[in-house]
């Protein structure tokens, strides 16, 4: 039988709180996140719009829009944001983003990034050791990198989010810590925290995982699943990176809270304490988003890395029970349509790497371009800039996204075997 509640209407008649369940097109061909939404404001009409002549509109989902909690920066601790309200339909949240553009291109921003990088590379390795030896940490020091990491953002989202690839095995934590750190920046900024929140998110995210320095490192690196036991000794390091951090002295609560809250989950699962919905921080929420995506997307001792389209698949599939599901899909719309880091094919059966997240068109990244048509190793990697693509006699488009490691490809030796401070070559 039909479904009488799916209507097909033309976009001329669309209007907030429609629930859009199917396009005149393949969804990836549209800007749009997720499979079926709700229309929540103005542009995503005049997307749908530019895109589509008519879409199919489900009247038993559709909702009366009430923007009656605005996302306020004033405290993170605050619940967010905008709501749905509907009649005889459950409530959900999403969160308003702050608009922003990048300050210097990509190009002319990587440079600082990796020499940034390094510098933050420095340190954790430094931190780490100190800690390992029952040394204090340079805080202050802490403060001034996650500082400059939040202003490098800020001219440039994407250089230092495509370094958060270069991801080695050997060296899990202190990589770790960097990508934890720059991508709680990357999603604070998206939430637009002002820049006082920024830096404290930025701290703790950087020190979240000082706490594993006291774990035995037969245990944190053993290479198959711990026992029991282990897992009692592993699940402690949030108190222990709690109390590194308090001896120090000065240091501000809500980076505390961080180090002992970022294994909390949304339904009481996690640790140390079993916290569960708003008893867990905006704060530690975030950065244990992050973290769990790091984890899943890296190399470890006992599991290969997968891609960053499996992840927030995986994340999207568990955020009802183990994160806040609207922090989950804003984390996702920050992100992307095709985070840095994807393997994608092209319509020309090109192979690329995904460089850039593009805000304004979110679906003409630029990207690395690594094996030709015939899925032959180019000489050398190219970048192809597919907006300025679609302004050319040549248009290419994103026809699939790969899984991790297709065709060979290891997007963090890529990284690293390429020279990214000379000209890169534009195609």
């Amino acid at each position: 039988m039909p479904n009488m509640e799916r209507e097909k209407i033309g976009v001329g008649r669309l209007s907030i709180g429609m629930y859009v369940s199917e396009l005149d097109r393949p969804w990836l061909d549209s800007p749009f996140l997720f499979q079926g939404f709700p229309i929540r404001n103005e542009d995503e009409i005049k997307q749908l719009q530019e895109c589509c002549q008519y879409v199919y509109i489900d009247r038993e989902r559709s909702i009366e829009w009430q923007p009656d909690a605005r996302f306020s920066t004033q405290s993170i601790e605050e619940a967010p944001a905008v709501r749905f309200s509907t009649q005889g339909v459950n409530r959900a949240k999403s969160l308003e983003v702050v608009k922003y553009r990048d300050r210097v291109s990509f190009v002319d921003a990587l440079p600082e990034a990796m020499a940034l990088h390094s510098d933050t590379k420095s340190y954790i390795d430094s931190a780490l050791e100190d800690v390992r030896l029952g040394h204090s940490i340079d805080i202050h020091g802490a403060r001034d990198l996650a500082n400059r990491l939040a202003d490098n953002i800020v001219k440039n989202e994407n250089a230092m989010v495509w370094l958060t690839q270069l991801k080695k095995r050997d060296e899990y934590t202190s990589m770790h810590s960097i990508n934890v750190c720059v991508l709680s920046l990357l999603f604070g900024r998206f939430l637009g925290l002002e820049e006082e929140k920024l830096g404290l998110l930025g701290l703790g995210a950087l020190l979240h995982d000082v706490g594993k320095m006291r774990v035995p490192k037969p245990i944190l690196n053993k290479p198959g699943s711990l026992s029991s036991e282990e897992k009692v000794v592993m699940n402690r390091h949030p108190e222990w990176g709690h109390s590194i951090l308090e001896k120090q002295g000065g240091v501000h609560p809500a980076v505390l809270d961080i180090a002992l809250s970022h294994h909390e989950r949304y339904d009481g699962s996690g640790y140390p304490h079993g916290l569960k919905g708003k008893e867990i921080s905006q704060y530690a929420m975030v950065v244990s988003i992050i973290d769990f995506y790091d984890a899943v997307t890296s190399d470890r001792a006992y599991h290969l890395g997968i891609s960053p389209h499996e992840a927030l698949n995986m994340m999207y599939a568990e955020a009802a029970r183990t994160f806040p599901k609207p922090l989950v899909e804003s984390f996702i719309q920050c992100l992307g349509i095709y985070p840095i880091g994807s393997l994608v094919e092209l319509d020309s059966g090109e192979v690329g790497v995904v460089m850039t997240v593009n805000r304004e068109h979110r679906l003409k990244p630029i990207l690395s371009l690594v094996l030709d048509r015939n899925k032959q190793w180019l000489p050398q990697s190219k970048m192809m800039n597919l907006e300025l693509m679609t302004r050319s006699d040549t248009t290419k488009r994103i026809k699939s996204i790969l899984e991790s490691n297709a065709f060979g490809i290891d997007v963090r030796k890529l990284i690293m075997q390429s020279n990214m401070t000379a000209p890169l070559a534009m195609v």
